[in-house]
């Protein structure tokens, strides 16, 4: 397990900094699985596939260009270093070994990001604010440690500027002139440098003339190298070099009499042949959260997932959508309803249908009309075609264009729907108005004969935790049941309970809408805020834009209506804007979703017509 450091605050994660640096790690490193988190010092952990950038430039001046800086300087330059070369220098014997590492570490950085800039001349700009920061940091400290009693911080100190500002002639220790003359002329070096080995060899250069005149190590942290991450990342290699050559071997080999001989004789009664678990050669890092040991009954791909014979991740036509639920939501657990209609819930429903029932007839009014229109409008006076039962033209057109031609549109609607309803607590104050909407969406598309479905989805807060994670949703109107004269009651069920995983939700009712045989199709997720959910809340709105993206490159157009009962503040705009790019529609006032609603539903179906 590589080095963690603890954060002493609950500062929140921006999370559409967040978003923007994963896009931009996913993009350099052409990766879509690579992750971002925030971490004291930056560095890339190829195991966990996370790239942590460096939390001390929060809060700092041109905050965004200096992560961008740990982005690229991680994500780039781990392809450019030789891990063999760092293996060899961190077995080289020295006194002083936390100077040792970070010298090493400083002069890696900067050769990376000469040729990071050398191969990418745009990041330039983002480097320069990087070192700008590091020299305002440097002569801070400077001033610091030249009245503290510490001779080796200060002396890196002193390495360091030298470097920053690109003045290593005139560095000047309280050591020989000697020995500055020899520490000159070695950093000198470092803007030649193009191997990992040579950042090495002239560290271990420094060390030679340094090392004995040095009376303590280093007391602080300037840079950073995860030793306890590359250790693993050696062992991981020499178990996948083993198992990679006992397979060879045994696909190799041929099998003899006294083989087979002994193979049976090691049978066990149940059948197995040496049924073992080699534990040793086992990444802990990437086993499955929640996991249980296989069985007997379960089938291979099902091992394989590292989920035995689970069913608990199951869409709302009983499929098994395990693997399409994304790593955030591994150990979320699925529970579909269906809602109880009873007295009052029909009351309330017929209330609903009222209020809505004018916008029904004058939408649904209209795009009939447009329907009529374009497979009844003809196109005249053509060359060719049919013949025009009048023929003035043959006396009035030079051409003799006497002929017309009807418009091939089709008169149907081939469109399908899905409905999906934040019902999270947040939501309390706008519930009943946002039924509305819902209502006056299912009884346009049911009356224009376009099936559809309506789902809402929360996460029971009191019973989640690190294991599970609880997300029920709530089955109001299903596909094949939603042109029924009754379908549809169960609208007036909905009830804002605990929180939100959207993206979650939009995986789920993506999978289902997906399968439809309908050429458009449409989800239309109803929230008031960003997702929040048990352990989701950094991560939440990566996972929800990248489950929008999956699914409109799978041919669903993914609409967000946000609902406000006040203004909606321009951060809270762009990040749902970074989500769902600019298919959002919001609503201020959620009293006026209705008249909102309509003039979407018109466009979305006159967009559905061929």
């Amino acid at each position: 397990m590589a080095d963690k450091f603890i954060l002493f605050n609950d500062e929140k994660v921006d999370p559409t900094q967040l978003m923007m640096l994963t896009d931009l790690v996913q993009l350099i490193m052409e990766d879509n699985e690579v992750k971002v988190g925030y971490q004291k010092f930056g560095y890339f952990d190829p195991l966990e596939k996370e790239l942590n950038v460096s939390f001390k430039w929060r809060h700092r001046e041109s905050e965004l260009y200096a992560l961008k800086s740990d982005c690229l300087l991680y994500g780039l330059g781990y392809a450019m270093q030789d891990q063999d070369a760092i293996y060899d220098m961190l077995e080289t014997e020295v006194r002083h070994r936390k100077f040792f590492m970070q010298l090493f570490v400083m002069l890696e950085e900067q050769r990376l990001m000469r040729l990071i800039v050398g191969s990418r001349p745009a990041a330039r700009k983002f480097f320069v604010t990087r070192q700008t920061l590091k020299r305002q940091d440097n002569a801070s400290q400077l001033t610091v440690y030249r009245t503290k009693k510490m001779p080796t911080d200060l002396l890196f100190l002193q390495l360091e500027e030298a470097l920053l500002t690109d003045n290593v002639l005139d560095l000047e220790t309280s050591y020989s002139g000697m020995v500055d003359a020899r520490l000159r002329e070695l950093l000198s070096r470092a803007f030649d440098t193009l191997t990992t080995a040579d950042s090495a060899d002239i560290a271990i250069g420094m060390m030679y003339v340094i090392d004995e005149l040095l009376t303590r190590d280093m007391l602080n942290d300037y840079y950073y190298l995860p030793v306890k991450l590359l250790e693993d990342i050696k062992r991981f290699k020499e178990i996948k070099a083993v198992e990679l050559e006992e397979s060879a071997g045994e696909s190799g080999n041929v099998e003899t009499e006294e083989v087979l001989t002994n193979s049976q004789s090691s049978d066990s009664e149940s059948g197995s042949y040496m049924q073992t678990e080699i534990r040793e050669g086992r990444n802990s890092r990437i086993e499955a959260a929640g996991g249980r040991a296989g069985s007997d009954s379960d089938e291979v791909t099902e091992i394989m997932a590292g989920r035995g014979k689970s069913t608990a991740q199951k869409d709302g036509d009983g499929i098994d959508i395990s693997e399409e639920v994304g790593e955030e939501n591994s150990s979320v657990i699925i529970e579909w309803r269906t809602p109880v209609i009873t007295p009052d819930t029909q009351v309330n429903y017929s209330l609903l249908q009222k209020e809505v029932l004018p916008e029904v007839r004058k939408l649904t009014s209209i795009i009939q009309k447009t329907i009529a229109h374009r497979s009844e409008n003809t196109r005249t006076r053509l060359a060719k075609g049919l013949l025009d039962k009048k023929l003035t033209n043959w006396f009035l057109d030079e051409q003799k264009r006497l002929f017309y031609k009807k418009d091939q549109q089709s008169k149907e609607l081939d469109a399908t729907f899905t409905l999906l309803v934040d019902a999270s607590y947040s939501m309390e104050n706008k519930i009943e108005e946002t039924k509305k909407g819902i209502v006056l969406f299912h009884e346009t598309l049911k009356k224009l004969l376009i099936r559809h479905e309506v789902m809402a989805f929360n996460e029971d807060t009191f019973s989640s935790d690190q294991h599970a994670q609880r997300n029920i949703f709530d089955y109001l109107v299903n596909y094949q049941e939603s042109l029924s004269p009754t379908g549809g009651t169960g609208i007036a069920s909905i009830k804002a309970q605990d929180d939100n995983r959207d993206g979650l939700a939009i995986r789920v009712a993506g999978e289902m809408i997906r399968r439809r045989s309908e050429q458009q199709k449409f989800l239309i997720v109803f929230s008031d805020g960003e997702p929040s959910a048990f352990g989701y809340e950094s991560n939440g709105i990566i996972d929800t834009h990248e489950a929008v993206m999956n699914l409109r490159r799978q041919g669903v157009f993914v609409i967000n209506v946000f609902l406000s009962q006040s203004p909606i503040d321009p951060q809270t705009e762009a990040t749902i804007k970074n989500i769902y790019n600019d298919y959002c529609v919001f609503v201020e006032g959620v009293e006026n979703l209705p008249f909102i609603i309509s003039p979407l539903l018109k466009k979305l179906l006159l967009q559905s017509l061929r």
